[in-house]
């Protein structure tokens, strides 16, 4: 979907891609970032056709069915939706029963990770009485505004949102798994989680019109962009009473130079990148609070004798962590193997020298299964990597950093429940009431070569199919 707006620099009407986060005008030529992409921002679908236009259709159609009626008020009223959108993770765990050879039932304990593209809008108002209760494909297909009272018209009435950011949280969250054989499969732990989330206040178009046919009133709910009747039961004097929202809700759009801070020159255009690296003085880069903050990140070097552009590089979020439960703090790698056992012999006093550290994938991707395989690969295996910082690395091949912080976090939770055994229920029963204390963080770059249809990390050998993740 695509946001209608108008260029800062020279006024002409253009479209913002809702998932990128630097804006080029197609007239002008100039480069800008919209600020606050991260955060919640407000948008409304203007509607098709005047109210007058809309009035008089209606008229003529109710004419046909009923007889003549007369319409006493008509508003234009928009009402406020949440729209929710990014990956939808989610672990079952739990048994399939089947049928054995003798007429009686066995079962094996299952394991699924379910990773699917997530949009979803529902109202952030009392919506009972209004009986539409999603915007269905239109939140998808249709381009949108920045929330401009002036543009939605003087008259029109703007309800206030009933439902806060915290229960749209919670909502969007409360996505059951997909039934499958209800009768043979029994889920005893799901794990939900939704990763690079976009949450945003969609408004949406309604009129309504009171009507009087034969002395009697009545009110008639029109959807805006398809002119159809909603089936609602909402009475006018219902409608007056509806509070209303006066102020601009949250943040709205705003732009700042698409430069690096440190040197002036342009950084490179790529907008589905949340952290940008200049390629002229070699500083990373991101949005917060409408201005550019810098991101440290090191750099891991092949091996001795090759040379570093011959390797892509691929962007981590390397995270130490404490693995925080009601009975056990698990803190160094010995505490995790106690709790993730690897088949292997160990040196249990070096083991107490290192921290548990998560490598989570910041990269874009396309099969999150995968990539979710990878990560947990890397998790179980811990390895160590020698970083450093380079001013080289400004003129390699260098994947975008799609995935910030706060949800390398979030992915870092999903990741304890990957490396549970499907059959470790002290294990699962431990990660379910476990939560993880960051103590420390940085952005890594590691590198891979490309070998047939693969990728391989130069030092691990550890690899991920090509067509997994975004690189361009």
């Amino acid at each position: 979907m695509d946001i209608v707006l108008k260029c800062p620099q020279c006024a002409a009407e253009v479209s913002l891609e809702e998932d990128a986060s630097v804006f080029r005008c197609e007239y002008c030529e100039s480069t800008l970032m919209p600020t606050g992409r991260n955060e919640v921002q407000s948008f409304f679908f203007p509607p098709k056709g005047t109210r007058e236009q809309v009035g008089k259709a209606l008229l003529k159609a109710l004419a046909k069915k009923i007889g003549p009626v007369r319409i006493e008020k008509a508003y234009l009223v928009y009402a406020p939706y949440w729209r929710v959108k990014g990956l939808l993770f989610q672990h079952a765990f739990g048994r399939k029963y089947e049928n054995t050879l003798y007429g009686g039932t066995s079962y094996d304990y299952f394991k699924k990770l379910r990773a699917v593209a997530y949009n979803r809008t529902f109202p952030a108002f009392a919506a009972k009485q209004w009986e539409v209760f999603s915007l269905g494909l239109r939140a998808e297909a249709m381009k949108m505004w920045p929330y401009n009272k002036e543009k939605m018209g003087k008259e029109s009435l703007v309800l206030e949102e009933n439902v806060p950011l915290e229960g749209a949280v919670k909502m969007a969250l409360q996505t059951p798994y997909p039934a499958g054989s209800a009768d043979r499969e029994k889920i005893e732990l799901l794990k939900t989680e939704l990763i690079g989330e976009r949450y945003s206040l969609v408004y949406f178009p309604f009129y309504c019109f009171s009507i009087i046919q034969g002395g009697k009133k009545s009110l008639l709910i029109v959807d805006g962009l398809s002119h159809k009747v909603v089936k609602g039961s909402l009475s006018l004097d219902e409608l007056e009473k509806e509070p209303r929202r006066e102020t601009v809700p949250y943040r709205p759009l705003h732009f700042i130079p698409f430069k690096c801070p440190n040197c002036g020159w342009d950084l490179p255009y790529r907008p589905k990148a949340r952290v940008h690296l200049c390629r002229t003085c070699g500083r990373a880069w991101q949005e917060k609070a409408g201005h550019f903050q810098e991101v440290p990140y090191r750099v891991v070097l092949p091996g001795e004798g090759q040379r570093m552009e011959s390797f892509t590089y691929l962007p981590f979020w390397r995270l130490t962590v404490t693995i925080m439960t009601p009975e056990r703090k698990y803190r160094n790698l010995k505490d995790f193997y106690d709790l993730f056992p690897l088949p292997r012999v160990m040196d249990k006093e070096m083991l107490k020298e290192r921290r548990i550290q998560f490598m989570v994938p910041a990269f874009r991707i396309r099969n999150a299964a995968a990539v979710d395989k990878f990560a947990t690969q890397m998790a179980r295996n811990q390895p160590e990597f020698e970083e450093t910082e380079t001013e080289e690395f400004r003129e390699i091949r260098a994947a975008d950093v799609w995935l910030p912080l706060g949800e390398a976090m979030e992915m870092a939770n999903l990741l304890l429940y990957s490396m549970v055994p499907k059959r470790a229920k002290m294990i699962r029963k431990t990660v379910k009431e476990a939560s993880l204390r960051l103590d420390e963080k940085a952005l890594v770059w590691l590198p891979f070569l490309e070998k047939g249809i693969f990728l391989r990390e130069a030092n691990t050998d550890f690899a991920i199919q090509k067509n997994c993740l975004e690189l361009d």
